[in-house]
């Protein structure tokens, strides 16, 4: 038998006791208890680690160290309260028994005065749990917090928990899992040891320097990238990036977009100096509807908080928004948002927050930020480009599921015909998503009352067909409800050979072929440009009422099919009655 006196709690063995329970137990002992040691070691004592201490120890800590030298940390003034416990533990039956120790007295203060002072050893030990996820400390507070209310019970144990507390922890826990990013202290050295490291990791490398100038840096490229930027570097995005290592050299990436329509990346460059921002803006990139590739558009957090302080004004809302922001996850910074939209007093900033950053969190939120999360201006190059290179292989891993989702994937459609969805899925994964959202807006287009378009072929003037040479909503709609069965069997396998040997890379160039044809008199050429005349006309008659068609202003259709009618009208009269004159 091992018996220590400890200044220590104690708890029951009911499996049904809460953790706040148990803490209260072991505050006041009233009477002695037993608990398995393996429970009591793992269970109770981290819940009061911070209440209790070891009697003799505190006459022996620090003794050889000046007072000066001291780590000054919150104390209560001594010899105001003298409650004892003994922690005595019997090895042969693996127990231990908690009691009074000779009669001492109940605290003299409450439990929550002595969570002011430390944290239990419960709480530290979630915050390295964090910490070892090298989020910033903001997040870890709010993650333990959550965590210890939510699923502990634990509210009043971590309601004293403090960024600088979790600060101290992070660099303990991170400090000897950081110690190969930090780099070497000389700038140059870093450079050269961070270059040895990515060719050994096989990358490409090529240090430069601007002549004149005290602009330098690096570019790093992975083989695999190579064919990829070339072939499909028409247009690239470049994404710049602060803060990544302590030397303040920018890291710019260049973004491709793949035949499978995934962005992926190019190569990399740092830049020890450099004002040239790649902003990636809907005017520039429009999408995919509008003929382009999709594109993000991320937003600065910088620029974000300082259009908050003035766009919302109420510091308590800004306050809910900022923690929204480092939120790590997708669903606790929604559910932040929204906190922050409900004890809002003010109806218009209510507004501002749910028409501006309640559906886009992916544009602004740190949960959406990779590269962010994972760098710290601390590191040296060598450390960024860790976390660089381990980015590239999630880049890549991904591409490669794209590629295989690409021709295989078949999209889940409900209201469309069988016959239908089944040519719609020999097409790649993105052009079934296109196509079917082309077939459901028929639906509206119903639901509006709009007739059938009276195609009585595949040529449609509308922004659709025109970019991408598949069936829009007008062919869908005069296909399924129309007098004509436009999509044949024939027709389906017109389109579906566009994708037999390529992706998205057959919308890179369009051109007519000119073949050469017999001679013609002069009379066939001025017919011929009669013909040409009048499809123009009916062409350029077609492309307005579109135009008009799609914007859904009903009367703004009629009025333009009215005063198309009123012109046209008195010369088809005319020109018919000639005819009829005539015969």
């Amino acid at each position: 038998m091992n018996i220590n006196p400890f200044t220590s709690t104690m708890s029951t063995t009911s499996p049904t006791l809460t953790a706040n329970q148990k803490r209260a137990l072991l505050f006041n002992i009233n009477e002695p208890l037993e608990i398995l040691i393996q429970e009591f070691d793992n269970d109770w004592w981290p819940l009061v680690s911070n209440i209790w201490t070891g009697f003799s120890y505190r006459n022996h800590v620090n003794e050889e160290i000046p007072l000066e030298k001291r780590q000054k940390t919150k104390t209560r003034p001594p010899e105001l309260c003298f409650a004892k416990i003994k922690v005595s533990r019997f090895i042969s039956e693996q127990k231990v028994r908690v009691e009074r120790y000779n009669d001492s007295p109940d605290y003299t203060h409450s439990l929550d005065e002595s969570e002011k002072l430390k944290r239990s050893q419960v709480v530290r030990t979630l915050v390295e749990q964090e910490a070892l996820k090298n989020y910033r400390p903001p997040a870890i507070v709010s993650a333990v917090k959550e965590f210890a209310t939510e699923k502990l019970g634990l509210n009043k144990s971590v309601k004293e928990l403090r960024r600088k507390e979790v600060t101290n922890i992070k660099s303990k826990v991170r400090g000897s899992l950081d110690t190969h990013l930090i780099g070497n202290p000389n700038r140059e050295l870093d450079i050269q040891e961070t270059i040895i490291f990515l060719k050994k990791q096989g990358y490409l490398v090529e240090h430069y320097e601007v002549i004149h100038k005290p602009t330098s840096g690096f570019v790093f490229i992975h083989p695999n990238q190579i064919n990829n930027l070339e072939q499909y570097g028409w247009l690239t995005l470049i994404d710049s990036t602060h803060k990544t290592n302590r030397y303040d050299f920018r890291l710019f990436t260049l973004h491709i977009r793949n035949t499978y329509g995934c962005w992926d990346v190019g190569a990399h460059f740092f830049v020890n100096q450099s004002h040239v921002e790649a902003n990636s803006i809907k005017i520039a990139f429009p999408g995919l509807k509008y003929g382009e590739q999709e594109c993000d558009v991320i937003f600065c957090t910088v620029h974000i908080m300082r259009t908050w302080m003035s766009k919302i004004y109420d510091s308590k809302t800004r306050q809910k928004m900022i923690q929204a922001m480092h939120k790590i996850t997708k669903v606790g910074c929604e559910s932040i948002i929204q906190q922050a939209i409900d004890e809002c007093p003010v109806p218009t900033i209510k507004q501002y927050i749910k028409r501006n950053f309640m559906k886009n969190t992916h544009q602004w939120a740190l949960w959406a930020r990779e590269l962010k999360k994972s760098t710290s201006p601390k590191y040296g190059l060598i450390g960024a480009c860790h976390k660089i290179v381990a980015l590239d292989e999630k880049k890549r891993s991904d591409s490669e599921y794209v590629s295989f989702e690409f021709r295989t994937k078949n999209i889940s459609a409900i209201g469309i015909d069988h016959v239908i969805l089944h040519e719609i899925h020999k097409f790649p994964f993105p052009i079934q998503q296109m196509l079917v959202n082309e077939f459901n807006a028929v639906q509206g287009r119903i639901e509006k009352g709009k007739p059938t378009p009276g195609l009585i072929s595949l040529n449609c003037n509308c922004l659709f067909f025109r970019q991408f040479l598949l069936p829009c909503w007008h062919i869908f709609h005069e296909h399924v409800y129309g007098d004509i069965k436009l999509l044949t069997v024939d027709i389906w396998e017109k389109f579906q050979k566009m994708f037999e040997e390529a992706g998205f890379e057959i919308y890179m160039h369009r051109e007519l072929v000119e073949i050469e044809e017999p001679k013609k008199t002069e009379a066939e050429k001025a017919a011929e440009n009669r013909r040409l005349t009048i499809n123009e006309l009916m062409e350029m008659t077609r492309n307005i009422y579109w135009r008009v068609e799609e914007k859904n202003n009903p009367e703004q259709t009629c009025m333009f099919i009215q005063e198309l009618n009123t012109c046209l009208e008195p010369v088809l009269n005319n020109k018919i009655n000639e005819i009829l004159a005539v015969e």
